[in-house]
């Protein structure tokens, strides 16, 4: 099977799951283009990323219940599109938010966010004898994983969205740092993005 038929399928099964979560939770969330957003671009890939740090955007995103601010986690919006002359390997992507006196917070894992609450960390102990009913974890929210930045490739012309979490509040001059992109093709590396979230 070619590289392009499988960028094809794997295209129609991301939209696929994307229209069953819409249908399941019922909240619509539709990210714009990464030039609608702080962005950067170099040889034709353009980095768009917006920090989602008020509760009217988490709303928007996620839902009313999944207060993620309350929690301590920042979601940050990244919409990369590629424009270039080779499809896109982001398997080796990684995505860290820099504060403006250089402190780097590397993002979660979507699956780890639940834990974040600290009524909820893992435990191998019980140290009751029958277990008592617990509060629903807020960060248990679908979307959260649903609409986390998992794409693994970029075919030329198309375009990836997603959230990465970070255990960090927003602060003025916060920087985006992304490094780990390269070539489908050669698997050359590409230059690091990094560029502040606050638009000028």
């Amino acid at each position: 099977m070619s590289l392009g038929i499988r960028f094809v399928i794997s295209s129609i099964a991301l939209a696929a799951a994307w229209t069953l979560c819409l249908a399941e939770t019922g909240q619509s969330f539709h990210p714009g283009p990464a030039s609608q957003y702080a962005h950067q671009s170099a040889f034709g890939v353009t980095i768009g990323a917006k920090a989602f740090d008020n509760e009217e955007l988490i709303a928007e995103a996620f839902g009313k219940k999944a207060n993620l601010l309350k929690y301590g986690v920042l979601p940050v919006l990244v919409v990369v599109e590629n424009k270039g002359k080779e499809a896109l390997d982001l398997r080796g992507l990684h995505v860290n938010l820099v504060a403006s006196d250089g402190r780097h917070v590397a993002s979660v894992k979507p699956e780890d966010i639940r834990y974040l609450d600290k009524g909820s960390r893992r435990t191998t102990v019980n140290p009751l004898p029958v277990p008592l009913p617990s509060k629903k974890n807020p960060l248990t929210a679908p979307e959260i994983l649903s609409r986390a930045f998992t794409a693994e490739f970029v075919p030329v012309g198309d375009s990836a969205s997603g959230f990465f979490y970070f255990e960090a509040r927003f602060e003025p001059g916060d920087r985006i740092y992304l490094d780990g992109m390269r070539s489908a093709r050669s698997g050359q590396e590409l230059m690091y993005f990094e560029f502040p979230l606050q638009q000028e």
